[in-house]
């Protein structure tokens, strides 16, 4: 179907009651509903599909029994099947299918036509022999096309023979590298091209422009065709194109197909065993076969007061094997072996109460498969006694001999009442597997991502479970963790009563509120004085907060408050700095605590009224070890093929070669081992003095002295030369700077910036008159990302280049400034302003700063008193202004030095100007020639009068 279901699928779409959401979602991808008058029914579909199965089985109460299965999320049918029934007269579709791949390179195009084929119905294809790179490139377009989504994985598996299988692994490891490599080209070209046109555009489209010319090389650099850089002068990029070109197909990664090697090695996945395997590890053969499935989730088949339901999974297990079966002969098709999938063994443990990683776990999941086991063959048995055998399953029958004793004496080791059923089964089947038996029938924990959604299954096959809690519509409508069913159904089952389960549910989903919770609480935040209306803001984000920092934040009681009231810097106030929690006092474990009790723990570990005993039982995939779930392999491996999905981290990156011979010793069939890298942390340390803290030996008894690092200036420094700060730069408390008022169009914009000691540029402040609070919110928080830009060594000059000739409103006529006149934006004013006053940047004033100063030192300067206007007395504390000297020089001796010629020898002092003694009276060297001081109007007191 072509809609796009979202998660509201039920919404749209008439399915059984006790489906889940997934279920409903992944049904209508598979196309299984039929179109009616009020929407798409998927009931319908299934019980037109059932009811085809019955009349192919000639058995009645086949379709009944089927649809209530199916209908209680039991079993499922693989879609090739169900819509081959819904549809009458349909050619059967299949589930899998085995491959060997010709020799002769000539006949790739037939072999390829029949991949093809199989898999737009929707099967998935093993493939054994060495296809060439282009035909690995065909059908992973053939598969996209079939699965375009790619949700259920990879549609095909390739399992190349002799040394072309090392060359097959190394050609695959480098086409995913080359996709990554292509990724990341694709951003840098696209980010370079887009900010050449953006500073084309800035720059009236002149290419003769430095900045322009800056960002074609860099564009350039970055490998960008002519064409494309002649595009972006003109300011007619394409934005995302190379980024596009991955979705158009460039990707050389082959998504849909897996390369498996044959032998242990350094490759990802590894197919064990001689015979051909597909995707999923579910079924394997020496010839080329195809088979239908059919797939059954484990733990709707458990109670938590009468435990594992033996009869009805004995009774669901020979349904599937019955439907099977009928569909073969449905259109006069050949037999084909069929499979049938044990899903969800992780969630089956838990509502038994069992830990995965226990001899108990174990030895269920092992009767439970023996009893699918035994029960399948006996169901084949008693179907060729009422119709007919079929001989042609006997060309391997040693093997299977030798395969069903070592079933059958595996389970007589077994204990408990559903190995005792699975005992009693195996003794009344015939010698020989295949002696008298209508279908080859193959039990599998595969590694199949479709069949676990279809049923609604979290834990895929064999796999532990990935936890007691996910995400998703608690009953009081607020979205959070939900203790998961199979967890609550284990308490019952451990003999927890409603109280204690309701007790641990809190504990795992939390309490969404935090009236009496433990470190951070109302009554303690009211003690600090937030007000009843903060407090009730605070109780409104915790019942949707993931966490409680962006509960307990600035913006959620007010940044008033907090700087009224708490008493906060303002930009702490304004949550743009700082941990408000930690700078109330509040310490990690507090809300740690806090956050558990509000937003839950997510699990049952610590919980108070958990039995230490009972931990292990709810154990996340995270807390098994790869060896248990090798051991469980290793358990079912008589009765059922298992594939494996394991993540190695960093410390056991070394036990790679160990754990693929333990898994080949335990009967895996495919396993798949994947690398994790350690968590990478992006956040910045808060503090200087932590950077410090950190970096400083602790073997060190004393502080080491302070050193003094030179900085270049901002208007000197390139890129490349930044300094490599360690951590961020604070300014002093007390610090220098400006105020400029201006008009923007119209617009009044106070432009405040902050010093470092040494006059470099450390923060800005752009405060705007009578304009919208977006609007001004929007400029606050863009001057205070400059700030801490700056502040973290980003060169000012790289924000001038950026910000430069943006265009929008207000923009115009700029007043109140003394250099600059025009501007196309506020930003474009504020930074030609920060670069004619921290940069020197002359160029883009547009009166010479020279000419404009007011420090009583430009060319036409007659007032020596203006220069009082540089010093802020307030910033001085009245010093300063104390000890100036207001000159008055003559107009004829005040030149620009850039207008002086160099002279072929020194001229002599003027006849005026002043001595070289100091004034007798004062002591500044402010005697004229005619002996009267300057400074303070003495005559004759020189020394050297």
């Amino acid at each position: 179907m072509a809609q796009d279901f979202d998660q509201d699928s039920r919404a749209i779409a008439q399915a059984p009651a006790q489906w889940s959401e997934a279920m409903v979602q992944a049904a209508l991808e598979a196309g299984i509903a039929i179109d009616t008058p009020s929407g798409p029914s998927i009931t319908k579909a299934l019980a037109r599909a059932t009811a085809r199965l019955g009349f192919w089985a000639e058995d009645k109460t086949l379709a009944d029994r089927l649809n209530a299965m199916i209908a209680a999320g039991q079993v499922t049918l693989d879609p090739p099947l169900l819509r081959a029934a819904m549809a009458d007269g349909a050619e059967l579709a299949l589930s899998a299918a085995l491959l060997y791949w010709p020799k002769d390179k000539r006949e790739e195009l037939s072999a390829i036509a029949r991949a093809q084929t199989l898999l737009a119905a929707g099967a998935k294809i093993g493939i054994a022999g060495n296809p060439s790179s282009a035909a690995l490139d065909a059908l992973d377009a053939a598969a996209r096309m079939a699965d375009p989504e790619g949700r259920d994985g990879a549609s095909i598996l390739v399992r190349a023979d002799g040394d072309a299988s090392l060359a097959l692994v190394a050609d695959e490891a480098a086409r995913i590298r080359a996709g990554a490599a292509l990724a990341a080209g694709a951003r840098a070209l696209d980010t370079a091209l887009a900010d050449l046109a953006i500073e084309a555009v800035r720059n009236g489209l002149n290419v003769e422009n430095g900045g322009v010319r800056r960002k074609a090389a860099a564009a350039r650099l970055a490998g960008a065709p002519d064409a494309d850089i002649l595009a972006a002068l003109a300011g007619a990029v394409s934005r995302g194109a190379y980024s596009a070109a991955l979705d158009a197909g460039a990707d050389p990664a082959r998504r849909r197909v897996a390369i498996a090697a044959s032998e242990p090695g350094a490759h990802t996945l590894t197919a064990f065993g001689d015979s051909a395997i597909d995707p999923t590890g579910a079924f394997a053969a020496n010839d080329e076969t195809s088979v239908i499935g059919a797939s059954i989730a484990l733990a709707r088949f458990h109670d938590a007061d009468k435990g594992f339901d033996i009869a009805g999974f004995e009774a669901a297990i020979r349904a599937l094997v019955q439907a099977l079966d009928a569909a073969h002969g449905a259109h006069g098709a050949p037999r084909r072996p069929i499979l049938i999938r044990l899903e969800g063994v992780a969630a089956l443990l838990m509502r038994a109460g069992l830990a995965y990683d226990s001899d108990a776990g174990r030895t269920l999941a092992a009767s439970v498969a023996a009893l699918a086991h035994a029960t399948a063959i006996s169901e084949s048995a008693a179907l060729a006694d009422a119709k007919q055998a079929y001989p042609e399953w006997s060309k391997s029958k040693r093997a299977e001999e030798a395969s069903l004793k070592v079933a059958r004496d595996a389970a007589a080791s077994l204990k408990g009442a559903i190995a005792a059923r699975a005992q009693t089964i195996y003794r009344g089947l015939p010698g020989a597997k295949n002696a008298g038996l209508r279908t080859s029938v193959a039990i599998a924990f595969a590694r199949d991502i479709g069949s676990a959604r279809r049923l609604g299954v979290s834990a895929i096959g064999a796999a532990p479970a990935p936890g007691v809690a996910g995400f998703g519509q608690r009953d009081d409508g607020r979205f959070g963790r939900i203790l998961s069913d199979d967890a609550r159904a284990g308490l019952a089952t451990l003999g927890y009563n409603a109280d204690e389960i309701n007790a641990l549910t809190l504990h795992v989903e939390g309490r969404r509120t935090l009236r009496g919770a433990p470190g951070v609480n109302l009554e303690r935040l009211e003690k600090l004085g937030l007000t009843e209306p903060a407090l009730e803001a605070i109780e409104e984000a915790a019942a949707d907060a993931f966490n409680l920092r962006a509960a307990v934040h600035p913006l959620v009681i007010g940044p008033e408050l907090c700087e009224e009231v708490l008493k906060l810097p303002p930009d702490v106030a304004a949550g743009k700095r700082g941990d408000l929690l930690k700078t109330l006092g509040f310490s990690e474990d507090d809300i740690a605590a806090a956050e558990a009790f509000c937003m839950g723990a997510g699990d049952l570990k610590g919980a108070p009224t958990l039995a230490d005993a009972h931990a292990a039982i709810f154990a996340s995939d995270r807390d098994i070890a790869p060896d248990a779930r090798i051991a469980m392999a290793a358990a079912t491996a008589p009765y059922a093929r298992t594939a494996l999905d394991i993540a190695l981290g960093e410390a056991g990156a070394e036990r790679r070669a160990e754990l693929l011979k333990a898994a080949q010793a335990a009967g895996v069939a495919l396993i798949n081992i994947r690398a994790e890298a350690p968590p990478i942390t992006l956040t910045l340390p808060a503090l200087e003095e932590d950077v410090a803290e950190e970096a400083r030996p602790a073997a060190q008894a004393a502080p080491a002295a302070p050193q003094t690092i030179a900085v270049p200036s901002p208007a000197t420094l390139s890129v490349s030369e930044a300094p490599a700060f360690k951590g961020r730069r604070r300014l002093p408390e007390r610090r220098k700077g400006y105020i400029q008022k201006s008009q923007v169009g119209g617009h009044k914009v106070y432009l405040h910036t902050g010093e470092y000691d040494d006059g470099e540029l450390g923060e800005i402040f752009i405060d705007l008159h009578k304009e919208g609070a977006s609007f001004r919110s929007l400029m606050n928080n863009f001057a205070i990302s400059i700030s801490i830009g700056l502040q973290y060594g980003v060169p000012l000059e790289e924000y001038v280049d950026a910000f430069l000739f943006t265009r929008f409103e207000p923009a115009g006529e700029v007043r109140g400034n003394d250099t600059i006149r025009h501007a196309t934006s506020i930003l474009d004013y504020i930074f030609r302003e920060l670069a004619v006053s921290y940069l020197g940047r002359a160029d883009l004033a547009q009166v010479d700063p020279f000419e404009a100063r007011s420090d009583g030192l430009s060319k036409h300067a007659q007032d020596a008193e203006s220069a009082a206007r540089l010093i802020s007395r307030g910033f001085a504390r009245g010093a300063s202004p104390d000890n100036l000297v207001m000159l008055r020089p003559r107009a004829a001796e005040t030149r620009d030095r850039r207008d002086e010629k160099p002279a072929a020898a020194p001229a002599r002092p003027a006849a005026t100007g002043y001595r070289n003694e100091p004034c007798g009276a004062c002591g500044h060297f402010t005697v004229e020639h005619s002996g009267k001081c300057a400074a303070c109007g003495a005559t004759g007191e020189a020394s050297g009068g």
